[in-house]
């Protein structure tokens, strides 16, 4: 026969509890006066027996409250932990050694407290690296960084913030949409990459101007365009490149790491950054325009300081044909190389300050005409300055009269503070200026110059590049 197995009181659920409480506090004692009310035996009429059945009566009604105030106190703990942690305290945990119905509670209120506060870490540290990620961006749109690099930045902080595999900066090229700047995007796949407007999702968005977050498993057709093409494999969020109401091109977001779909938080971040880049491109072009057309300006006066004087006409080409020959030389790169050339054209321009008197003077100039001759170098240097994108041009103008020995102008740096290209162009003006006629005398020969240069090497050029440049001349 099977043997009956009782849990013990602490481990019974609250309502047994209750029952329990009920029988010791009111029917064990009803029962009793009952009992004694109808029982005609004499010996329970005894005193010592009344007496007795009062303090069973008494005991059994302290038990039941006992036992009813352990319930309630399990409830009432669990009511304040459980308000402590809606007020916030999120790192309150509901302890109890119950066995039952107020346990599971407790145990039902902790797995809510611990969900929420490891929510509220993920969402603070969503929110840091959103920050971040929009800290980086919006330093990198106000700084004089090329747009390329600025874009680079978004494109990639932005895709890390959104744990995106990869990301685009499309714009429209004559009705198509071609990769701009990518972040994760195969460099030979990218470059294959053409949507037409109205094709695909990006096409889509480009065409009508609105915002798309698309997850494969809803099966829209239009994602086809960009599975076939390698963009995207399971979801996509893009928005439109809009500015003053014209569609630039559109910024996209592909493929969660982790494989599930962009949020609308995700989308919201996406056209807030779209339309940000949006102005900095139509910025940039702006100011491409601008640069373009000072730059030809300032070219324009560069001809026009040779033009109204005949013994420095050709000087500028000559110079930036010595320093490109040097520069191959030296095996600079193709950026320093055209830096050099563009110092080379321009570094007179300064004299467009000049007075005729002082630049055409046939004979010596006096001490204060060689102080207002000097400053061609910072008047050049200051029509340049206000293009950022020369401004390593604007260093190499300023600085073309200096000396290695330091006793130059305009402020007498010596050779550890030039840079090679400056060093380069210094001696390619003085050889051209030996080399041809002047006002005030006579072109030299090329042996008169070789010996010049080899005379002031080390004083006033560098003995490296002098060394170089015989060379190269064959002189």
């Amino acid at each position: 026969m099977a043997k009956l197995s009782f849990k013990s009181l602490g481990e019974q659920g609250i309502l047994q509890k209750l029952v329990v409480s009920a029988l010791l506090m009111v029917i064990l004692p009803l029962l009793l006066i009952i009992y004694l009310l109808f029982t005609e035996t004499p010996m329970l009429l005894q005193k010592d027996s009344v007496q007795l059945i009062i303090i069973l009566m008494l005991a059994t009604a302290c038990c039941g409250y006992l036992l009813s105030r352990k319930v309630i106190m399990s409830v009432i703990k669990l009511t304040r932990d459980a308000q402590s942690i809606t007020q916030g305290d999120l790192t309150k945990r509901i302890d109890t050694s119950e066995k039952n119905e107020v346990n599971e509670l407790a145990q039902y209120f902790n797995q809510i407290a611990g969900e929420l506060e490891k929510n509220i870490e993920d969402l603070k540290e969503s929110k840091q690296v959103t920050q971040r990620a929009l800290l980086r961006i919006g330093q990198a749109m106000v700084s004089s960084q090329k747009i390329e690099s600025i874009l680079e930045l978004t494109i990639e902080t932005l895709s890390n913030a959104l744990d995106a595999s990869s990301g685009a900066i499309m714009l429209i090229e004559k009705d198509k949409l071609r990769i701009m700047i990518s972040f994760g995007v195969d460099p030979e796949r990218q470059k294959s990459i053409q949507i037409k407007q109205g094709e695909g999702i990006i096409g889509w968005v480009a065409k009508e101007a609105k915002p798309q977050n698309v997850y494969r498993t809803q099966q829209d057709r239009r994602f086809d365009v960009e599975v076939k093409m390698g963009l995207a494999h399971q979801s996509i969020i893009c928005a439109p490149l809009r500015c003053k109401d014209k569609t630039l091109g559109t910024i996209s977001l592909q493929d969660k790491k982790s494989g599930e779909e962009f949020s609308e938080d995700d989308l919201m971040l996406l056209e807030n950054l779209a339309a940000q880049t949006a102005i900095a491109i139509v910025n940039n072009r702006l100011n491409q325009d601008i640069e373009k057309t000072y730059i030809e300006t300032i070219s324009a006066l560069a001809l026009a300081v040779e033009a109204k004087d005949i013994y420095s006409r050709g000087h500028s080409k000559r110079v930036s044909g010595y320093v490109t020959k040097m520069a191959k030389e030296f095996s600079l790169d193709k950026k320093t190389l055209r830096t050099l050339q563009d110092a080379a054209l321009l570094h007179d321009v300064g004299k467009i300050g000049i007075k005729d008197s002082i630049l055409l003077k046939p004979t010596a100039l006096t001490a204060e005409e060689k102080r207002q001759m000097h400053r061609h170098a910072i008047i050049g240097e200051n029509i340049l300055k206000p293009i950022h994108s020369l401004a390593k041009v604007a260093y190499l103008v300023r600085h073309h009269q200096e000396q290695v020995n330091g006793k130059g102008y305009p402020d007498g740096i010596g050779a550890e503070e030039m840079t090679l290209p400056l060093k380069i162009l210094i001696m390619a003006d003085a050889f051209d200026a030996m080399t041809s006629d002047r006002p005030y005398r006579k072109a030299m020969n090329l042996q008169a110059a070789k010996k010049e240069l080899k005379k002031y090497s080390g004083i006033y050029f560098d003995q490296k590049v002098v060394e170089i440049f015989l060379k190269v001349l064959a002189i």
